[in-house]
């Protein structure tokens, strides 16, 4: 026997099909933050890079051209390279200056410094290690070692002054 009884339409959406959607849902959104975080990670580690890199090649450029226009160079085991720059037009008297590695400004990060007429300014950060060392008379070996957050470079060069005069 029939019942007279009427089915009520279906309204709505049953409970395992509101599960099934959201773990659907979850799922996705868990791929997007994971592509998301790895281009993050990424960028990051490239960004580390290009600064110890650009740190590097500038620092490298600035002692190269100090050197080059150098009238006496001289290089310490305590890590400090004194350069006596040529006299010109701009500084007919000119003093030794020097290039040094410390944490003057106290941030927990060695800088590299340029001390001219006794003050100190920084050149570049992210400098751990550098060495110059005259390979021959007039020819200097500059070495350079950066890091930025575990990311490391290194930078090698010759560079001759333009006059050079045995002591």
């Amino acid at each position: 026997m029939r019942s007279n009884r009427r089915r009520a339409p279906e309204q709505g959406l049953t409970l395992i099909e509101v599960v099934c959607a959201l773990l659907i849902s979850c799922m996705f959104l868990m791929i997007a933050m994971r592509l998301l975080t790895d281009q993050w990670r990424g960028a990051r580690a490239l960004k580390n890079h290009l600064e110890a890199q650009y740190t590097v090649f500038t620092t490298g450029k600035t002692v190269s051209d100090a050197i080059r226009t150098a009238e006496t160079v001289s290089w310490t085991e305590s890590g400090v390279l004194k350069i006596l720059p040529l006299p010109d037009n701009t500084n007919p008297s000119p003093t030794l200056d020097s290039y040094f590695i410390d944490d003057l400004d106290h941030d927990g990060k060695r800088d590299l410094y340029w001390r001219h007429l006794g003050v100190s300014q920084p050149v570049a950060s992210y400098v751990i290690d550098w060495k110059c060392a005259e390979v021959e008379p007039g020819l200097w070996e500059i070495f350079l070692h950066a890091s930025k957050e575990g990311r490391a470079i290194t930078w090698k060069t010759l560079i001759r002054q333009r006059i050079y005069s045995a002591p």
